[in-house]
């Protein structure tokens, strides 16, 4: 059997859509038509753990109603929020540009915007630890589905340090930034762990 791991549907902040926080973005129509298609497109799930963001528990509710499930919230799943909280309150992709060149152009992996912001260092940690998770999960779902819902920064990360186990460093940050932009994760996009 399997853990998959899956990035949220399409949101309306991905398609430059106004947001009041982080964590309430929605899904657009076209992000909920892809949940539908993920629902038919897995085999039987037997659990599904979400991060706290509202999109992903969008993403994961066709599969949760098709299995009478309940979704673990786990709290190490989050989107990377670089970006001060109350900062982007009400704002878009657009509004968004200039704030994110400036933080990746500090390229400093302990710098947090403000105290309602996370630092790299911070992404960093929360990924080892899920990752631990997983390596706990494993033995458990040999037999069974587990699906995670997640967020395309913190699964790019995710997935570079199962591929390349590597200490935080400026370098880490710098060749993550470029998958982000060169190869950003689709989504709905399906890895196996």
């Amino acid at each position: 059997m399997s853990i998959f791991l899956i990035r949220h549907a399409q949101s309306e902040a991905n398609i430059n859509g106004r947001a009041l926080s982080h964590a309430s973005i929605s899904l657009s129509d076209h992000g909920k038509e892809q949940a539908r298609q993920l629902c038919e497109l897995l085999p039987k799930i037997d659990h599904v753990i979400v991060s706290k963001y509202l999109r992903t528990y969008q993403t994961a509710e066709p599969i949760l109603q098709k299995y009478k499930l309940s979704a673990e919230i786990d709290e190490n799943l989050h989107e990377f929020s670089y970006l001060s909280e109350s900062k982007c309150f009400n704002t878009n992709l657009d509004d968004r540009k200039l704030w994110v060149n400036a933080y990746w152009e500090r390229m400093d992996h302990d710098y947090r915007e403000a105290d309602d912001a996370e630092s790299f260092a911070d992404l960093h940690s929360r990924v080892q630890l899920f990752h631990k998770k997983l390596r706990q999960l494993e033995r458990e779902y040999a037999e069974k589905n587990l699906v995670i819902f997640t967020h395309g920064q913190f699964l790019q990360l995710l997935l570079t340090l199962m591929d390349r186990p590597q200490p935080l460093s400026r370098e880490l940050m710098q060749s993550f930034r470029s998958d982000l932009i060169h190869r950003p994760i689709q989504n709905t996009a399906i890895f196996l762990f």
